[in-house]
């Protein structure tokens, strides 16, 4: 059995995710330093900006750090946490859904069946073409040595007395035009019968899903997991990205909220 190649591109260390992660962190450092050092000596606009910068950093960071750590359960199991690890541990899952998706949407048998009444005549060199091809064959060459071999044949049989008689020459064009004829009737018939079995849709629905099915077996838990992650993890950024954002908008939000009223315990 051949292998599937692992061969997938690795994740970069400092993708958009673990920027965001790391300016937030900067920011809850920056933010808690002005309020620890905050003194006569400090400006004062800069040391009432210090709870709100800190609030951005906390919040930001928080829900930065959250949603890095739920990218991170979908691809590994972290110990202690129930639920992590969730692809490689669902992989056969998986396998079976890509399956699934496949043969119901690109090889369903309606539209296969459709696909091969309108497209089946060019693939098989369009109506009339074997009948035209056996028209050809029929007046080569080739045809023509082969009939007069048996004529030839027939000379020393039970007929050839006849077939003497009546000569090569002479039954040469008969059997032809008896055979022409005999082209013009069966041709479109044979070609009917050679495309319902070339197109047997069942059949070939059959063998996709057999070759699918050896072909996922394949993949392991490993494989799947880098497989979706290569897919999934660089768009995923963007969740702990927006997590940085918002929290650090509810971290401004939260700290007006206790300016405005007076709240010593809201951050």
């Amino acid at each position: 059995m051949s292998e599937v190649s692992d061969s997938f591109e690795p994740m970069p260390f400092w993708h958009k995710g673990s920027v965001s992660n790391l300016l937030s962190l900067l920011t809850l450092l920056l933010g808690l330093t002005i309020v620890m050092s905050a003194d006569g000596e400090m400006a004062p606009w800069l040391a009432g900006l210090g709870p709100w910068i800190m609030a951005v950093g906390v919040f930001g960071f928080a829900g930065g750090i959250t949603n890095w750590l739920a990218v991170k359960m979908l691809f590994d199991r972290v110990p202690g946490l129930y639920g992590s690890g969730v692809i490689p541990a669902r992989f056969r899952e998986i396998r079976v859904t890509v399956k699934d998706l496949i043969m119901t949407h690109f090889f369903d048998e309606a539209y296969l069946q459709r696909f091969f009444d309108e497209h089946g005549q060019n693939m098989t060199g369009g109506r009339g073409g074997l009948t035209k091809k056996l028209e050809e064959l029929l007046e080569s060459e080739e045809a023509g040595r082969a009939i007069e071999f048996e004529i030839e044949k027939l000379k020393d049989g039970p007929m050839g007395m006849m077939v003497r008689m009546a000569g090569t020459e002479m039954l040469k064009p008969v059997i032809q035009q008896f055979m022409g004829g005999l082209i013009q009737r069966l041709g479109p018939v044979a070609e009917m019968k050679m495309r319902a079995e070339f197109f047997d849709v069942p059949r070939l629905r059959v063998q996709v899903d057999q070759l699918l099915e050896t072909k996922l077996e394949e993949l392991t838990p490993e494989i799947v997991k880098r497989m979706m992650e290569q897919v999934m993890r660089k768009h995923l950024g963007w969740l702990i990205v927006w997590g940085n954002v918002f929290g650090g908008l509810i971290g401004l939000f939260s700290t007006a909220v206790a300016v405005q009223y007076g709240i010593d315990g809201l951050p």
